[in-house]
């Protein structure tokens, strides 16, 4: 049965696997050309938001005790973060950023939620 903790956990590895995107790819890259198509191609850079996005809202939504600011202040920054990323190159910027810090923001909401919430 899916609860909010299955969720939690969710959401921390997929906002780990955004970060790990961002700043270990390019290193990976330099090693292995080939798979440097897929890592620019940007329907993977939306289905990792989607993704780290859609986790994150179902946590929110499926347990009340996510309703604290405690949890909601650093997903809504996270999620809010993520989601520019992906227009950042239409507005000159570079989506690594705001990807990397929300992220961390994403994972250390839901990694706060398992720990504390009993």
């Amino acid at each position: 049965m899916l609860n909010a903790s299955t969720f939690d956990r969710a959401a921390v590895m997929l906002s780990v696997l955004c970060v790990l995107h961002c700043a270990a790819l390019p290193a990976i890259l330099i090693a292995l050309p080939f798979l440097s198509a897929m890592a620019e191609a940007e329907w993977v850079h939306w289905l990792m938001a989607i993704l780290a996005i859609g986790a994150s809202t179902a946590v929110a939504f499926m347990s009340a005790s996510a309703r604290t600011p405690a949890f909601l202040i650093p997903a809504i920054i996270g999620n809010a973060l993520i989601g520019a990323a992906l227009f950042g190159e239409h507005f000159g910027f570079s989506e690594t950023a705001p990807t990397l810090t929300g992220g961390a923001f994403l994972a250390a909401a839901h990694a706060y939620r398992l720990f504390t919430d009993r």
